[in-house]
């Protein structure tokens, strides 16, 4: 047996060993025996920090969007609000982009369907929140002339998750059309 450690480091060394055998054998193929063998300890200390392995997947997603947030929080430090807008829908870009590559394991048989899709709309849901926020401000700064804030930001995230998803675009010219689409709202 291992020794003992922290509450979070060994609950942190639980989400670390789901998601490897996730990536390698798919979801449904990974069962709790194998993640407590993975980590040769017992099957009751999985459950002292998880209820379910359903437990575990939403602990994986909750760390990806961790990090999407802290990027994205970073691209709103600029005071200037065009810079910041740009720079938002920049990291938005390569957020989802990175997230992607990371949710996918090197095997493109492997099922991750339920990890990815909790994880993606986390992530449009705390993007879609923060650039609704950006859109609201440039209204009240009179930078902008958005009518439905909400439903501009969601569909735009959405936009950039799909494109990115499905694809291979140069993030340049991902960056260029959201741009564009903004800039159409923009008062002169």
């Amino acid at each position: 047996m291992r020794e003992n450690k922290d509450t979070a480091e060994r609950r942190e060394e639980f989400v670390d060993a789901a998601e490897r055998l996730f990536k390698e054998n798919g979801i449904v193929d990974t069962t709790i025996n194998a993640i407590v063998k993975e980590m040769d300890v017992a099957k009751g200390l999985f459950y002292y920090y998880f209820k379910s392995k359903d437990d575990v997947i939403d602990a994986i997603s909750d760390k990806y969007n961790s990090s999407f947030r802290r990027s994205l929080e970073r691209a709103l430090q600029n005071d200037d609000y065009e810079e910041r807008l740009e720079r938002f829908i920049e990291d938005v870009i390569v957020s989802f982009r990175n997230m992607w590559g990371e949710l996918h394991g090197e095997n493109e048989d492997i099922d991750l369907t339920i990890l990815t899709a909790r994880t993606i709309d986390e992530a449009k849901a705390t993007a879609s929140a923060l650039l609704e926020d950006l859109f609201r401000e440039g209204n009240e700064k009179s930078r902008l002339d958005i009518r439905y804030p909400k439903y501009y930001a969601d569909m735009i995230i959405s936009g950039i998750a799909d494109i990115i998803n499905s694809s291979e675009s140069d993030l340049n010219e991902i960056k260029q059309m959201i741009m564009e689409v903004i800039r159409k709202y923009r008062k002169e």
